[in-house]
């Protein structure tokens, strides 16, 4: 048994060494030795990764980053140099070095698809380079979270990185990152539907990137994507055709280029323009290709979710329910395990829908009926989300950017220049007052809520207690009402509360003191008294905290769309509703219902 074990480390330790010799060798002789006795060290004793990166670290900046760069796809090898030029920089003291170790210990972690981990890594990489960004930092770390929210359809987290990303990278002019941030927008565009104008945008940086790729065949990666994307906005505007076109170009450039996971998403969006074409068989075709490519990588679950989508909507179509039933229900599955969503997922809903409309389950036909309207309230608040950033953040700043170019060059006296520096000082300054307002609203209603949270009592206070009960006849000479009269109505509103009376829709003083057996005059007076309110907030008050007590103790009932909360509570309309809670609470219900969310997880 030893000698097996030692026959294999040394198996282990010849591959390390046999990649090692055929490492690019753009390398340093003292650093490519270096590398060489670190992973043979590595597959030995496993344990001393530390002292592995301290000794790296004593290689200068230049070394480990050209390591970096070059080893990339061996995550576990990147990862050791990315960490050895964190810990060098934080020796040395040096700020944006140590943004520059962040970001790349941050994109290993990207690469390896611990999002989670990644992610602070990437805020330390923006306050530590803060002061003193540089062309690539911190606009580069904030497209990196654009990418890893986006990739997760946290689609509105992905458009507010993408806006102060696109601020850094025109202040720095950095030319390379604003065409990056123009290709995230168009397919942040075509998620909300704008897929004209995303295609616009693609155009755009296409010509872009084919300039520089003709210069620097090296320059690949970045004009084969915008190509892919190109294909992809082509198929959502229903040109399967011309989307197959350029498809079939990057897909060539990327096979000659090497370039196995480009050419694998290519194959993905082939089942995509085949299936709209109803070439149904070449679509399952491509399916099954795409699928045996993937068969020796880690797949991601938004890949396995499409792939089963593909495989149902296909299958769906071409007539062929039974098989593509198992597809069907495993892509609702996974999305709502990972609370992964997009709009092309509606169609298998439907189908779904349909298959067992078919079937006449009418249990199975509600339930997707209901997934359905989940997913369609998901991507609505998404969907307007987005299209306000969309226009407001990026498509209005673009507009006043090209037109203060042209007045630029019409008017290039010092005075005109001088005016608008100070306009813009003026739009900073209000936009960072305007940015502390919103934080410290946040921050004040997150208060409000667990303030909420741990209220106990949700029911209004007996009124009729003893203290109360002790002072009737005083109150009764107050407010000129008879005591027994007082002593009835407390008594009945009691009753009132405790049965939810104030449930029922169109309530008023008049009905209500009716019901009671008294006018409305006394019945408002005793009211004012011992409630301290106008019989209009007390009924609201009463339909508030009814609500409240029901969203944070029946899972079901937080479902509920606002409308609907404001109709079971007694509120005729969802306006109303909104008002009386924010009086009631400080907080609006649809803070109060995300925040539950978050609390309880709800997907």
């Amino acid at each position: 048994m030893k000698y097996e074990t030692k026959n294999l480390l040394y198996i282990q330790n010849r591959r390390k060494a046999i990649f090692l010799f055929n490492f690019p060798k753009k390398l340093d002789g003292f650093l490519f030795l270096l590398f060489l006795i670190c992973g043979l060290t590595c597959g030995i004793a496993q344990n001393n990764t530390k002292d592995n990166i301290e000794f790296l670290s004593k290689s200068s900046f230049e070394e480990l980053n050209s390591a970096y760069d070059e080893s990339k796809e061996n995550i576990s090898l990147a990862k050791s140099f990315a960490h050895a030029f964190l810990l060098k920089a934080k020796k040395e003291k040096n700020d944006l070095k140590k943004a520059e170790g962040y970001y790349m210990v941050a994109e290993n972690l990207t690469n390896a698809l611990a999002y989670d981990k990644a992610l602070p890594y990437l805020d330390s990489a923006i306050v530590a380079c803060k002061k003193n960004y540089t062309n690539i930092l911190p606009a580069q770390a904030h497209i990196l979270k654009a990418n890893i929210n986006g990739a997760q359809t946290n689609f509105t987290i992905a458009m507010d990185e993408l806006t102060i990303a696109d601020d850094y990278a025109r202040k720095t002019k950095n030319i390379d990152q604003q065409y990056d941030i123009k290709y995230f927008i168009a397919l942040l565009k075509s998620s909300v539907g704008e897929h004209q104008q995303g295609l616009s945008l693609l155009s755009e940086v296409v010509a872009y990137h084919k300039t520089k790729f003709l210069k620097d065949s090296t320059a690949s990666r970045w004009y084969l994507q915008a190509l892919f994307a190109q294909a992809n906005q082509l198929i959502a505007l229903k040109q399967p055709d011309s989307s197959l076109v350029y498809l079939k170009k990057a897909m060539a450039k990327a096979l000659q280029l090497n370039d196995s996971i480009l050419y694998s998403r290519m194959l993905l969006s082939t089942v995509k323009s085949l299936n709209a074409k109803s070439e149904y068989q070449s679509s399952i075709d491509s399916l099954l290709k795409y699928e045996a490519i993937l068969k020796e990588k880690e797949v991601r679950i938004g890949t396995e979710l499409r792939i089963a989508f593909w495989y149902g909507n296909t299958y769906f179509k071409q007539g062929k329910k039974e098989i593509a039933l198992p597809y069907l229900k495993k892509m609702d599955s996974l999305a709502f395990a990972d609370s992964f969503f997009v709009e092309s997922f509606r169609e298998n809903y439907e189908f779904l829908i349909t298959y067992y409309k078919e079937k006449k389950d009418t249990e199975q036909q509600l339930f997707y009926i209901n997934r359905l309207l989940q997913v369609d309230e998901i991507l609505d608040k998404d969907e307007a989300y987005l299209s306000k950033k969309l226009h407001n953040d990026y498509d209005t700043p673009n507009l006043i950017r090209e037109k203060q170019q042209l007045i630029s060059k019409l008017e290039n006296e010092k005075s005109t220049s001088k005016i608008v520096l100070i306009l813009l000082s003026i739009f900073s300054v209000g936009l960072i007052a305007l940015l502390l307002w919103n934080y410290k609203k946040q921050k004040i209603y997150k208060k409000r809520f667990y303030k909420l949270l741990e209220k106990t009592e949700t029911k209004q206070e007996s009124i009729t207690n003893n203290e109360t009960s002790g002072h009737i006849a005083e109150y009764s000479k107050s407010i000129d009402v008879p005591e027994d009269i007082i002593q009835d109505i407390l008594q009945q509103l009691n009753t009132f509360e405790t049965t939810n009376g104030f449930l029922k829709a169109d309530l008023s003083l008049g009905v209500l003191a009716k019901e009671f057996g008294t006018n409305s005059k006394y019945f408002s007076k005793i009211i004012n008294t011992y409630k301290n309110k106008s019989f209009s907030h007390y009924i609201n008050d009463l339909r508030v905290n009814y609500a409240v007590d029901a969203l944070k103790n029946n899972p079901k009932f937080r479902k509920y769309t606002i409308k609907a909360i404001a109709n079971e509570a007694g509120f005729n309309t969802t306006e109303a509703f909104s008002k009386s809670f924010y009086k009631s609470t400080g907080i609006y219900p649809s803070f109060f219902l995300k925040q539950l969310d978050k609390k309880y997880n709800i997907t």
